[in-house]
C-alpha cells in the first residue's frame, strides 16, 4: 500500500470484508440470481393456458363486449372468467366462458357481459384447463 492509501484507511478504516471474500459473495449472490429467474422464467413457461385481453365495447348500457385470446395446447378445453368493473373497480357482471378444443394454439374469442351498472373497463380473471 502507498501513504495515501495508508492515511485513507486510518482515517475511514480498513475494508469490512477482504477482496476474496467479496468476490465470492458477489459470485454466490450470481447464482442465486440466477436460479431464482431461470426458476420463474420455468413456471410461467409451465403454465397450459394463458388469456389476453383484445378490446372491450360498451354494447349498451348494462352490456360490454370483451375480445379476448386464449394460448393453450390444441385439442385441450378450458374455462375463463371474464368480469366487467366499474369506476370504482368494483365488479359489476361476471361470465364463465367455455373454451372448446381448437386446432391452433390461440384462438379469439368475444363475450357479451350483461352488467348491474355501467362498466367502465373489463378484464380476463384467470383461465384454467378442464
Amino acid at each position: 500500500m502507498n501513504a495515501a492509501t495508508d492515511r485513507r484507511a486510518d482515517r475511514y478504516g480498513g475494508p469490512m470484508v477482504g477482496r476474496r471474500t467479496a468476490r465470492t459473495l458477489l459470485a454466490l449472490a450470481a447464482v442465486v440470481f440466477l436460479a431464482v429467474v431461470a426458476y420463474v422464467g420455468l413456471q410461467s413457461a409451465d403454465t397450459p393456458v394463458r388469456a389476453e385481453m383484445l378490446s372491450y365495447d360498451h354494447v349498451a348500457e348494462d352490456v360490454i363486449a370483451v375480445d379476448f385470446s386464449v394460448t393453450m395446447d390444441p385439442g385441450s378445453e378450458a374455462v375463463c372468467q371474464v368480469q366487467a368493473l366499474n369506476a370504482g373497480r368494483a365488479q359489476v357482471g361476471f361470465v364463465d366462458v367455455d373454451i372448446p378444443a381448437q386446432e391452433s394454439r390461440i384462438s379469439a374469442h368475444h363475450v357479451e357481459i350483461s352488467t348491474q351498472g355501467e362498466a367502465v373497463s373489463a378484464e380476463v380473471v384467470s383461465c384454467s384447463v378442464l
